[in-house]
């Protein structure tokens, strides 16, 4: 049997498959950030498609946090319900099927993947250690609402230049208090999302976070660094580190790391072995560049958990299911052209290559 279509139990959840839905950005929310019928068809049509864990596209933990115009908000009550259709319909639409909620807070602008985002004047360095706390207890409170509407984990994104990951790295965290400065300081902020979020969800609920293996820029952050800050945040309380990289300019990024991955495809590769020395027996994912049953294979072999696709499930929502029919096809149509990415800030996400 092809490993890529064995079970995996992260604490109290057990996946079906290795393939988990990495979480991408819809840009299909209402302009207040609730959710649509559009979100609902999309995560229907992904857990049909037979998808083992489906995380959400980011969703806000506070207004001045959104990034994207159509994103979807978790900083009320007033959004479980919409927030419940998703966890409904994903539970419906695919047999036994895990599903998250990736939270998420922008900070500053011109980061990650916000080209033509919004711009809500946010400033790191200008933050009082009393509105960090405020920042931090915004996360907690998400997670508890995620909860509440029947997900079976709560993500984090603490990735691609987005809050979480400006603390973490010293290109953007020029603080010289105690959230800044050494790797431990720099640390602090990402730690205490982790205890706010497990003291509002408990320990059962499985706690899912991405990471960055290198930041990609001049004085930023490299894979040693993260190796520790894996290493603590698994510690922290979180039972699935998904791998990913870059805080800026990600759409040349990845054209460079896909030429340079080449037939390898997976472009964080090399990181696979030492972060899973690093966080042990907690589970390990990584994303960015995988596209056919063959490599998907040889990562698992690696020593890889979960495999994060991302872009390939937006132009074909069935391809585990194509993939577990292995005389069908065992590459996706996507190719990794990063059109998709060119206008998630302003418009619903869709395949440009292929779905025209």
């Amino acid at each position: 049997m092809l490993k890529s279509f064995t079970p995996l139990s992260i604490k109290h959840m057990t996946v079906k498959n290795r393939i988990m839905r990495s979480a991408t950005m819809e840009n299909m929310a209402d302009e207040d950030g609730f959710v649509t019928d559009q979100i609902i068809k999309l995560y229907s049509d992904l857990a049909a498609g037979g998808t083992g864990l489906i995380i959400t596209g980011a969703c806000a933990v506070e207004k001045n946090g959104q990034v994207w115009n159509r994103q979807m908000a978790a900083w009320d009550d007033q959004y479980i319900n919409g927030l419940e259709r998703i966890a409904t319909a994903i539970h419906r639409s695919g047999k036994d099927c895990k599903c998250a909620v990736q939270l998420h807070h922008g900070g500053l602008a011109g980061f990650g993947y916000s080209y033509g985002g919004k711009n809500s004047g946010f400033s790191l360095s200008d933050l009082t250690t009393a509105e960090i706390k405020s920042i931090i207890k915004t996360f907690g409170d998400g997670a508890l609402r995620i909860k509440k509407a029947g997900f079976d984990a709560v993500a984090v994104h603490g990735a691609h230049g987005y809050l979480i990951s400006q603390f973490m790295s010293p290109v953007t965290n020029n603080r010289t208090d105690h959230w800044g400065g050494t790797l431990s300081n720099r640390l602090r902020f990402a730690i205490e999302v982790c205890y706010a979020i497990k003291e509002k969800i408990g320990a059962p609920m499985p706690l899912l976070w991405k990471i960055n293996c290198d930041d990609y820029i001049e004085g930023g952050q490299g894979i040693d660094e993260y190796l520790q800050a894996a290493f603590v945040i698994a510690e922290s309380g979180v039972d699935l580190i998904e791998v990913s990289g870059g805080v800026k300019d990600q759409i040349r990024l990845r054209a460079k790391l896909k030429q340079q991955a080449g037939p390898g495809e997976a472009y964080f590769r090399f990181a696979v072995k030492p972060f899973k020395q690093a966080i042990g027996a907690k589970a390990l994912a990584v994303t960015g560049g995988i596209r056919s049953l063959p490599i998907m294979e040889e990562l698992l072999n690696d020593g890889l958990d979960l495999l994060g696709i991302c872009r390939p499930l937006i132009c074909e929502p069935d391809l585990p299911d194509k993939f577990q029919a292995v005389s069908k096809q065992v590459t996706a149509r996507c190719i990794s052209c990063n059109k998709c990415l060119l206008g998630i800030a302003n418009e619903p996400v869709k395949c440009v290559e292929f779905c025209k």
